[in-house]
């Protein structure tokens, strides 16, 4: 069949992998002028490793898997334990490693796993109509020139330019759309008009990879201030550099040009673990990305509206606090494939993989909001969360993740 995946970041380039092949005829459209992945690192959690297995990646994937530093969780600023966790018991029950690796180089995997001429960049999907039979996508040139129609791809049809910015536009025609352009996702607008949609969590984050060098080794675990609610986290990369994340309330000013920004940061931090500092001076101010993190205000009704599936941060934004934001997205792309490699019934089809994915990630999403809230908390909330945090033994903690990071394919 032919398909039209609309988003080329990592969850719209798995979904495409995953149904070229399963034999389906693939165009991904990328509104940016060229394919490219922003950010720093991604930090793969066990089932979001087992999804690339299933998709073809685990191998290279795995190779990136770095040890992992004993008494990993959650720490005070200084350090010290609050919740440890046994990471090498949840790598066993998961069957798969925490891995850490360049956004950038996994996007470069995922794409190269495409034949040339799948991707359009610099085009913009703005409608999706289903007649029952077929799906028309109004899609519009972001670049000035027409869009063009790729041999054996969906069938194009093009029209007379009325749109006021001047860009030409054009309808394909598909048997099925993947919606995958992301949280800010407007075709999940144009298909849930009465949902609340996107929310801002009142909290900026700031990523960044530092090069590898002496005193940087990172420490375990994500360090929690309970004066203030900010956050600190840094993982080992394979080749020796050190991604890092900090968050801090939307509320408190932070400079928008990056030198005067990095230097705050480095002055604010300056009574943390000493990996903190470190970290922060030898990072360039340029490679550090600052966003506030966000998500839908509730999840949506369905993940599948007849011939449209939605996938990835689309389908279901949260916060990056259980870490599952891209591995839900390689979930997404496993099931997608599996539901469609034999299908005859598009529709049906998806109504299973609405039902298969849409428990597990309304689910997912609860608990980001609610660790969320936990871990922001300071002043006294903060202090009562810490001591709590320290009297949960290490045996309750370890399962519980176990149960969170599992994933089977086959069962997908």
């Amino acid at each position: 069949m032919d398909v039209v995946v609309v988003g080329a970041g990592l969850g719209g380039l798995a979904a495409a992998v995953a149904l070229h092949r399963s034999g389906h005829v693939v165009t991904v459209l990328e509104r940016g002028a060229e394919l490219r992945e922003t950010g720093a690192g991604i930090g793969l959690m066990p089932n979001g490793v087992r999804a690339l297995d299933a998709l073809g990646f685990g191998d290279p994937v795995r190779e990136r898997a770095s040890p992992l530093p004993v008494g990993g969780g959650l720490r005070d600023r200084a350090g010290r334990p609050l919740l440890t966790v046994d990471q090498a018991a949840i790598h066993a029950r998961a069957g798969a490693p925490l891995v850490v690796v360049d956004r950038t180089w996994l996007h470069r995997l995922l794409a190269a796993a495409l034949p040339s001429g799948v991707v359009r960049t610099g085009t913009t999907a703005d409608a999706v109509h289903d007649d029952g039979r077929r799906i028309r996508l109004a899609t519009r040139s972001t670049r000035g020139d027409r869009v063009a129609q790729r041999v054996g791809g969906p069938r194009t049809e093009h029209h007379t330019c009325d749109d006021p910015t001047g860009a030409p536009f054009a309808d394909l025609m598909a048997d099925l759309v993947v919606v995958a352009d992301g949280a800010g996702s407007r075709l999940r607008t144009a298909l849930f008009p009465g949902h609340p949609g996107l929310e801002g969590s009142g909290e900026y984050a700031a990523r960044a990879l530092v090069p590898a060098g002496p005193g940087l080794e990172p420490v375990a675990g994500e360090l929690l201030d309970h004066r203030t609610g900010e956050r600190f986290g840094c993982m080992l990369l394979a080749d020796g550099r050190t991604y890092w994340y900090a968050t801090w309330a939307a509320t408190r000013t932070v400079p928008s040009e990056p030198v005067a920004r990095l230097d705050m940061l480095r002055a604010h931090y300056a009574d943390w673990h000493p990996t903190v500092p470190a970290l922060l001076a030898a990072t360039d101010p340029a490679a550090v990305h600052v966003a506030e993190t966000v998500r839908l205000v509730t999840p949506l009704p369905a993940l599948a509206v007849g011939r449209v599936a939605l996938l990835g941060d689309a389908a279901h934004a949260m916060t990056p606090d259980l870490g599952q934001g891209g591995c839900q997205a390689f979930e997404d792309a496993v099931a997608l494939g599996n539901v469609l490699a034999c299908a005859d019934d598009v529709p049906r089809a998806l109504a299973r993989y609405d039902a298969l994915r849409r428990p597990r990630t309304t689910a997912l999403q609860r608990q980001a909001r609610q660790m969320n809230r936990l871990l922001r908390l300071h002043g006294p909330a903060g202090r009562l969360r810490d001591a709590v945090l320290r009297a949960v033994p290490q045996g309750l903690a370890t399962p519980a993740l176990a149960r969170q990071f599992a994933f089977d394919a086959a069962q997908s």
